[in-house]
């Protein structure tokens, strides 16, 4: 990709919006709860024996800030197509 290609241009726009969309106070309580919800639920499924072995390190961080993070991003982009005037 080109630093001025429009893939680039349509990425950072994508980015912009998702940023904007997120910080609507509604939608923000929304993707929280819903990244609460599902990063626990991932965080127990997939990481309860590294947490109940007390192996925690790094990447383990990372993986579970993961599990919290993308449902987060997932619910925003939700939210930003239902709020979308092109259907």
């Amino acid at each position: 990709m080109a630093p001025g290609s429009k893939s680039t241009a349509s990425a950072t726009r994508l980015v912009r919006d998702l940023w904007r969309s997120a910080r609507r106070p509604a939608i923000f309580r929304r993707c929280a709860l819903i990244a609460l919800v599902v990063g626990t639920l991932l965080t127990v499924v997939n990481q309860l024996d590294v947490i109940t072995g007390a192996r925690a390190d790094s990447s383990f961080m990372l993986r579970v800030a993961a599990n919290y993070l993308i449902p987060f991003v997932v619910s925003n982009l939700g939210a930003m197509a239902s709020l979308s005037p092109e259907r």
